[in-house]
């Protein structure tokens, strides 16, 4: 009787843990690209804020301001609310500065992985309904979350590049 009880509190104890697995891995790449996205705002000098490589491409201010907005899409969407003091109709004017910008990048990342890790396992496959066509769950929009700050995370590093700075993470 004792062997089946090893075994079961065994399995038990396994399913639990893998509890909030996809959250909490999910949430943590996604702080991993944000963390590398503020080491680039930090890195790029204000005056290239405006710089972008031409005419109708977003500038380094613009992927920022972009890559804040959609981390507070994507976290309403999963049933997050916006933190006191934001207002997405004006989040652009509301960032005028680099010293505006990292502040808030950390703070859309918090919410964004905050409603990431606050999903129960059986919540993952709930209808998200986004402007575009298509079928989406809980799950496809977290990984559209981390998708979307790794490819921002790609732009941001070719512009730093394009304009001599080099990422601070892969110096030598």
């Amino acid at each position: 009787m004792n062997k089946v009880s090893f075994i079961i509190a065994l399995f038990t104890s396994a399913s639990v843990m893998a509890q909030g697995q996809f959250q909490n891995e999910t949430a943590g790449m996604i702080t991993q690209t944000a963390g590398k996205i503020m080491q680039l705002a930090e890195a790029v000098p204000a005056d290239k804020y405006d710089w972008s490589p031409e005419d109708g491409v977003r500038s380094f201010s613009g992927v920022f301001y972009h890559v804040i907005s959609a981390n507070y899409f994507f976290a309403t969407k999963l049933g997050a609310k916006l933190p006191e003091g934001v207002n997405m109709e004006t989040l652009e004017q509301d960032l005028k500065t680099k010293e505006d910008i990292a502040p808030a990048l950390k703070q859309s990342t918090d919410v964004i992985t905050a409603a990431i890790k606050s999903l129960k396992d059986d919540a993952l496959a709930n209808k998200v309904e986004f402007p575009f066509p298509g079928d989406y769950t809980t799950t496809t929009a977290a990984l559209i979350a981390l998708s979307h700050c790794n490819e921002h995370l790609g732009q941001l590093i070719a512009y730093s590049r394009m304009n001599g700075v080099t990422p601070p993470w892969s110096k030598k």
